[in-house]
């Protein structure tokens, strides 16, 4: 393990945090599948091509690269979660993949060796303490010439998927605060992320806002409870008092309704894909 630029985060994602999110890793994937086919679509990978996938959890998207690129290709995984790291090498093991590695490894601090022709990352670069440090040493790994593609959210606004069920929490509690520093909505500006990816070396940077249909659950309770495990919604639930939260859950349940349909609930969330280049 390499030198850490946040054990505090490391540690939650090897405690707590960690384990919780591994409870049930394929129903977190389904949920933002559509946000890594849109990834891997801005990615443009070709056969033959070395990629490396930031923050890349339980593998998903690490293993979808790795069949995308071939077995002359090869996708490298890195994550500071050993418990999620473990379920990603069970389903390279499962799926037969080959041409697949995954690391332990803080990619804010990690020496990575300039081999890579595609940096990827599905929400794995939203909670750098020091994003610009953390791109330069990620573009350092990148071959001269070579692409970086990311997905962060949108702000909060744009993501009906939380804004319309957390109407309903909001009677009842308050929401964390989502201004300044690490976290989910870090990475929600474009002009910051231009501005971060500069400072960082990188040229040719595009920022693009996409819209992708997230399905939360097979019925309307069943997509409360996804969410009330959610960090974001975990933390509303948290400002509720006690006697509360049932019917707190239940006003989100029947709102939800509203939006299910032959293929459960579903709901649209706003994400920005973005690319750069490490000039040659």
């Amino acid at each position: 393990m390499t030198e850490l630029a946040n054990r505090e985060a490391f540690e939650a994602w090897n405690g707590e945090s960690g384990r919780r999110w591994v409870l049930d890793p394929d129903r977190r994937d389904e949920l933002a599948a559509p946000v890594g086919d849109a990834l891997l679509a801005a990615a443009r990978l070709g056969a033959g091509e070395v990629v490396l996938d930031v923050g890349c959890g339980c593998g998903a998207t690490t293993l979808a690269a790795a069949q995308a690129v071939g077995p002359t290709g090869t996708a490298h995984g890195v994550d500071l979660s050993e418990p999620m790291l473990d379920v990603a090498r069970r389903r390279c093991e499962d799926g037969g993949a080959a041409n697949v590695t995954f690391t332990l490894a803080d990619a804010q601090t990690h020496p990575f060796e300039p081999v890579h022709d595609v940096v990827i990352s599905r929400f794995g670069t939203m909670f750098f303490d020091d994003p610009v440090t953390a791109f330069t040493n990620i573009a350092a790994g990148l071959r001269p010439g070579g692409r970086l593609c990311i997905a962060t959210w949108q702000p909060l606004l744009a993501n009906a998927w939380l804004t319309i069920p957390g109407a309903e929490l909001l009677r009842y509690g308050t929401f964390p605060d989502t201004s300044g520093g690490p976290g989910m909505f870090a990475q929600s500006d474009p002009a910051v992320i231009t501005a971060t990816l500069a400072a960082a070396g990188c040229t040719d940077i595009t920022v693009q806002p996409v819209e992708v249909m997230l399905r939360l659950g097979d019925d309307a309770r069943d997509a409360t409870e996804h969410l009330a495990e959610m960090g974001t919604g975990r933390a509303v639930l948290a400002t509720i008092a006690e006697h509360d939260r049932a019917e707190a859950l239940a006003a989100v349940t029947a709102v939800l309704a509203d939006h299910a349909g032959p293929d459960g609930v579903r709901l649209p969330g706003g994400i920005l894909l973005t690319t750069a280049i490490r000039p040659a």
